[in-house]
């Protein structure tokens, strides 16, 4: 069954491999998934994916003073000025 996550990247120190957690996350969800939100040292994605979070692997990307959080997105959130990824949002539940 596929699910919604969000996933949350704080990435202190950008390295080039960070570029590969976009192919993870194009990967596992094929396809369906928008970018959230860019900072400094933070990334975040919106997808869907049949995988449980904990499937999901990022080898030789996630660095030592990285870390991540993948979440479900239930039909209850909060938002404000997310932008693009708000209408993935809205067009995903009303799917459901």
């Amino acid at each position: 069954m596929r699910k919604m996550y969000l996933a949350v990247f704080l990435l202190p120190k950008p390295m080039p491999e960070h570029k590969g957690i976009v192919e993870v996350i194009r990967t596992v969800s094929g396809g369906d998934f928008k970018s959230a939100f860019v900072g400094s040292g933070a990334i975040g994605y919106v997808f869907t994916s049949e995988h449980l979070p904990w499937q999901i692997k990022f080898p030789r990307i996630i660095m030592n003073n990285d870390s991540f959080f993948i979440s479900e997105i239930g039909k209850d959130f909060a938002h404000q000025n997310l932008g693009g990824v708000e209408g993935w949002l809205k067009s995903h539940l009303h799917n459901k």
